[in-house]
């Protein structure tokens, strides 16, 4: 299964036959039924299995492996790398499309969708492809928009949350459909983009599509049956909780997409959900009001989906500075002497909120401040800021904005974040709507205390549209997008520099940031291991290790065939510690870095020699 010329052979080897799940007649590789995960394997740091798309149900992004280490890692070797795709005549086409999954595996079997929305099995060790599912979307769908982050595994079933808004349980040896439950209407806006957290043998997940007039919600499933056990609006309305923080006569009744893999703590019973961006974007059409729980770290009851508490990171949010982005991050650690349980939530803004996951409160501290004010768009007087530093710029580079020329021929405005724009002339600020962190998630590493975060300095120049203007739908694949504020093309803001930074947990203070050349965005998500390693994917096709105490380069892969948008993972197989990485490229990484995005669909596997 090394290289092209082995994947060739077995997609042209392979039988094309019209079923949505194709197990491999000639394999010898027995898949392990899956067991009922208990809470405390699916807490507990990764070893030599990688069981849910974030490693554990605390997001931790980390493994406890230790075979490639610092003195080693300059070895590592593609051990084997096969195409994500399902067999084609023709030549497949990957443009445009966001492969951003992350694989799972248990006990020598990996399991991952595609781009577009197709699940695989393979084995861990050779890379031979097991079975695949194709879903059947309904008609009118496509499946070029949004995209896959992975998929969960837990009691005999791959569970998949499926972009047309619907989630289905396979069958771990076939990939045939166990059950299949719909959540959202599409032509509502709803849609999945994250994999469920699978526990207890419950299903719990978040609902996208706020941007696209989804009114966005949680729902928790059976997972034996697919049967939904609960359901929480993250818009309330009526005598529900937090409907008094917005407008008696709204505009709109959707928003507050959740867009990462929901974190739990079984010990607390609550489910931990990160909520986005209210709509439309400007505020000059949604009236005055914090408008819970938008842009909110929301703690919900697991067994019966009740509200617990929530902590709001931004009030009345005009820049798209999601708390839904980054997947939440649990962790434990000795802070001022006292060990602490603590959530941290990784934002846009470019701080790091760290809350006592039990009552939602603020542990290092976070500071109401005044900030500048628009009565046009009902800014909020204050927003919170974190006691720490930043792990990215909050002014823009002046020096890049200086000779651009606005399309309207109008003077600049040039403010820094929470600097409100307006509908007379264009405004920068920083960061914009892609942070800070987007979704790319961060990594906690308690051999060091550290967050690691896939980081961007980035700005851009907005303008509000006329009040007229901004609640209009505008179609945007199979969705529509509610317009309220524009961005010029070809602007200064396309030259964002990512860079990964370590955050010491301890004191919210920066230990370490290592930058990537300008344009290239940082869109993959970190990996630390056991090894005392980070790794990172970039643009420019590599793949990296960095030293998790110092940010020392120590690895790069060669080039491979795909920009590295998706996050790193990693496993043993008979004894051999892999790390894994999807290779597929980012329209939004393309759209908005100078760095030559290159399309495909490929895993690639890293071992030592033998």
């Amino acid at each position: 299964m090394k290289g092209i010329p082995a994947l060739f052979a077995l997609v042209l080897g392979a039988a094309v036959l019209a079923v949505v799940a194709l197990k491999a007649s000639a394999s010898s590789h027995d898949i392990t039924p899956i067991p009922a995960f208990s809470a405390a394997q699916l807490t507990s740091e990764p070893g030599n299995d990688w069981l849910t798309a974030r490693g554990d149900i605390y997001n931790r992004q980390y493994s406890s492996l230790n075979s490639i280490t610092k003195s080693n890692v300059a070895q590592l070797k593609i051990a084997w790398h096969t195409r994500v795709a399902i067999p084609t005549k023709g030549k497949p086409n990957f443009t445009g499309l966001s492969a951003e999954a992350e694989p799972v595996v248990y006990n020598g079997t990996m399991y991952m969708p595609d781009a577009k929305g197709n699940v695989f099995a393979f084995d861990a060790v050779t890379g031979e492809r097991l079975w695949f599912y194709k879903p059947k979307f309904p008609k009118g769908f496509s499946a070029a928009l949004p995209t896959s982050r992975g998929v969960v595994i837990g009691d005999g079933k791959v569970f998949m949350a499926q972009t047309d808004g619907s989630i289905v349980g396979l069958d771990q040896s076939t990939g045939r459909v166990a059950w299949r439950t719909k959540i959202g209407n599409f032509k509502l806006g709803y849609f999945f983009t994250s994999p469920p957290t699978y526990v207890n043998g419950t299903l719990v997940i978040g609902t996208s599509g706020g941007d696209f007039g989804a009114r966005c919600k949680v729902v928790a499933l059976d997972a034996k049956t697919g049967k939904v056990n609960w359901t929480f609006f993250v818009i309330p309305i009526g005598k529900e909780i937090g409907a008094n923080s917005w407008p008696k006569k709204r505009a709109f009744l959707g928003g507050g997409a959740v867009w990462a893999p929901l974190a739990v703590d079984p010990a607390l019973n609550l489910v931990y959900v990160g909520v986005g961006n209210p709509i439309p974007y400007n505020g000059n059409v949604r009236g005055k009001g914090q408008e819970f729980f938008t842009e909110s770290v929301l703690a919900l009851h697991l067994d019966t989906g009740k509200y617990a508490w929530h902590f709001q990171e931004v009030h009345h949010d005009i820049w798209d500075y999601d708390a839904a982005a980054n997947p939440l991050i649990l962790f434990d650690l000795n802070m001022k002497g006292t060990l602490r349980h603590a959530v941290a939530s990784i934002g846009k803004t470019g701080w790091v909120y760290i809350l006592d996951r039990a009552t939602g409160k603020p542990i290092l501290g976070i500071n109401e401040r005044k900030v500048p004010q628009s009565a046009a768009q009902h800014t909020w007087p204050t927003q919170p800021v974190p006691v720490g530093d930043t792990f990215a710029s909050q002014c823009p580079n002046r020096k890049q904005w200086a000779k651009w020329k606005p399309p309207d021929g109008k003077k600049l405005t040039m403010g820094c974040i929470f600097t409100p724009y307006t509908t007379s002339h264009y405004t920068v600020f920083a960061p914009t709507a892609l942070g800070g962190a987007d979704w790319p998630p961060s990594s906690y590493s308690s051999k060091t205390g550290f967050l690691y975060i896939c980081s961007k300095d980035s700005a851009g120049a907005w303008k509000a549209l006329p009040k007229k203007q901004a609640g209009k739908l505008k179609p945007l694949g199979n969705f529509f997008q509610i317009e309220g504020l524009f961005q010029p093309p070809g602007s200064p803001g396309k030259l964002g520099v990512g860079k990964v930074v370590a955050m010491n947990m301890r004191d919210n203070r920066r230990v370490w940031s290592a930058a990537f050349s300008p344009g290239d965005i940082c869109y993959s998500g970190i990996l630390s291991t056991g090894g005392g390693l980070v790794f990172v994917g970039r643009n420019d096709r590599r793949f990296q290790a960095y030293d998790d105490t110092t940010g020392k380069l120590l690895w790069s892969s060669p080039k491979l065939l795909a920009s590295i948008a998706a996050p790193p993972m990693s496993y043993t197989a008979n004894g051999k510690q892999y790390v894994a990485v999807y290779a597929g490229g980012n329209g939004i990484a393309s759209g908005f870095g100078t760095s030559k995005v290159k399309y495909g669909s490929d895993i690639y596997v890293f071992a030592l020699p033998s």
